[in-house]
């Protein structure tokens, strides 16, 4: 019998979530790719001004209400999110939310290391 691997995954958000609905979009996707997995085999690298998804306050952010259902898996999860190291911060992020910082290089190396790469 053998071991089925699942993909590693690595998603790329640097969509606007304050102008765009692609933002959180990505996180939905995000969601169903690392569900067969509780999120084990996805890395988000959170980059420009993405890194507000994971703000104490979402009330400017296209498409809110759905961001609001699906942050909690993945804080279920234990998801940890990269922010790039130059991206815009928000003033205090969620506290449940497991954050570290990444730097271009590292974003490269892990871009290089994925099997599958979506940069939204």
């Amino acid at each position: 019998m053998s071991v089925q691997v699942s993909p590693k995954v690595l998603v790329l958000i640097q969509e606007d979530p304050f102008k765009s609905h692609r933002a959180v979009e990505a996180l939905r996707i995000a969601l169903g790719l690392g569900s067969t997995n509780e999120g084990k085999d996805v890395t988000i690298v959170l980059a420009g001004r993405a890194p507000h998804l994971l703000s104490d306050d979402t009330t400017n952010i296209v498409d809110a209400e759905i961001l609001e259902k699906h942050l909690p898996v993945f804080i279920e999860w234990g998801t940890s999110f990269a922010i790039a190291s130059d991206a815009e911060r928000p003033a205090q992020f969620h506290s449940e939310c497991a954050i570290r910082t990444i730097t271009q290089g590292e974003i490269s190396s892990a871009v290089a290391a994925a099997d599958r790469v979506l940069v939204f």
